[in-house]
């Protein structure tokens, strides 16, 4: 009796171990695994950009690959919308007449940007992946086309900060859908 005993405390950590090492990675590990091959191969982004981006989606901790293509897209949206608001209230405020075209150019290609992002969810939930990445393609661009505007002109951006924002955000939701088609 002693002796099964014993050969019972034997087995069961080994067992324990087993299962241990059989269980899947925990969905955090996905996100950050996502997101360091996402930014593997790039300078412009980074893991721990990536991963907080996400991590500001509570649900990103729980979500699948498709999941957080989705959460990277819906972030992407928001901050576009949320640039839009701000470039709107900025031309409210009835700036010079060169800042007031360039911020329009930003309103616009802003504006363009959230349909765009709305057209690449719609994708990512249908599953068709490939027209998502065609409609973030085209949405990751308004960063660069409102910098530019100021940029044509010579003059300072007060968009810069907002702009670097979504193109990162728009990039990791690109970069993430891709990993999908």
């Amino acid at each position: 009796m002693a002796r099964m005993h014993s050969l019972a405390c034997l087995i069961q950590p080994l067992l324990l171990l087993l299962l241990l090492l059989h269980l899947p990675s925990s969905p955090a590990t996905l996100l950050e695994d996502t997101c360091r091959s996402v930014t593997a191969s790039r300078s412009d982004l980074t893991p721990d950009i990536c991963i907080s981006s996400l991590s500001t989606d509570p649900s990103s901790r729980s979500a699948d690959l498709h999941g957080l293509a989705l959460i990277a897209t819906q972030l992407s949206i928001a901050n576009a919308t949320s640039t839009a608001t701000k470039v709107q209230k900025l031309i409210d405020e009835g700036p010079e007449p060169k800042t007031s075209d360039c911020l329009s150019v930003c309103l616009d290609v802003y504006s363009d940007a959230a349909d765009h992002l709305r057209d690449a969810a719609a994708g990512i939930e249908s599953r068709n992946y490939s027209d998502a990445v065609t409609f973030l393609s085209a949405a990751v661009d308004a960063a660069e086309n409102c910098e530019d505007a100021f940029g044509d002109e010579n003059m300072n951006s007060p968009m810069a900060e907002d702009d670097r924002g979504f193109e990162r955000m728009a990039k990791i939701a690109l970069a993430i859908v891709s990993t999908l088609r």
